[in-house]
């Protein structure tokens, strides 16, 4: 073989690795949120890491990974008691999400760990939200140096907009806010937002990623600087007045403690 010709074989050999980049294929994931009391925590992080998280995986091909994450920095506030845990399962790509959501209890568990589900579920689960599907809808040009979005902790706004107010507030949010909050934060490793499919009202979630808690911590500083006052100011244009565009909002930091099977 020419060296020409060793070239264009290596070069295609490299496509189906590059084409396989987990980062390509996060435009959908389903979510599901939770919070367990303290006293309850180990015992059920036990049954939901290892034996109904990989048994789900097991019977859903669709699904490329699941992620969880657990509310982050609270300790010492009230919001312990109540601290929000996350999971996140990606979607391969060219998968129905939405007949995903529809099967996911049918296809979850068998016998067995449904009935263990729903005693956690009717009995000992706070806020716990149906599996809801979210797609990718805005995306910063920053991202991680290393690894993928979803390795690290993350600092995650999460809105609910009037319908009429929607297109508006996503034009302004994206557009001007978004740029200039990445620009001002060097330590976000990167910025996301996802859209609810299906629920109502509408919900909105935006991801600032951060490499670690000592990045995510440096980079909540930054976003709160002197120099940020008007940008920051500048949310209360949506979310006050006589008729607020923002129905609802929160804003939260969250720590990876699980991901299978990577």
């Amino acid at each position: 073989m020419t060296l020409l010709g060793l070239l264009v074989a290596e070069r295609a050999a490299s496509r189906p690795f590059q084409a396989k980049d987990r980062t390509s294929m996060t435009n959908e994931m389903i979510v599901i949120s939770l919070t367990v009391a303290p006293e309850d925590d180990a015992e059920f992080t036990r049954f939901y890491h290892h034996r109904y998280l990989p048994r789900l995986l097991a019977r859903f091909p669709e699904i490329v990974s699941a992620r969880r994450y657990v509310e982050h920095n609270v300790e010492g506030t009230l919001r312990y008691y109540t601290k929000q845990q996350l999971t996140f399962y990606e979607l391969a790509p060219d998968v129905d999400g939405a007949r995903c959501v529809a099967e996911f209890a049918t296809r979850a568990a068998d016998d067995a760990e449904k009935i263990e589900w729903a005693a956690w579920a009717e009995d000992r689960l706070r806020g716990l939200e149906s599996a809801c599907l979210y797609r990718k809808r805005y995306e910063h040009r920053r991202t991680p140096r290393h690894g993928t979005f979803f390795d690290g902790p993350f600092f995650m706004v999460s809105v609910e907009t009037k319908p009429e107010s929607r297109e508006r507030f996503d034009r302004w949010y994206e557009q001007t806010y978004l740029p200039r909050n990445v620009a001002d934060v060097p330590l976000w490793s990167g910025c996301r937002r996802y859209e609810s499919v299906g629920r109502s009202p509408g919900r909105q979630l935006t991801l600032y990623g951060a490499a670690d808690t000592a990045s995510l911590a440096g980079a909540l500083e930054q976003m709160r600087a002197p120099y940020r006052l008007a940008e920051n100011a500048s949310w209360n244009d949506w979310d006050e007045g006589v008729d607020p565009a923002i129905l609802n909002e929160d804003a939260t930091s969250f720590r990876p403690v699980f991901r299978y099977p990577d």
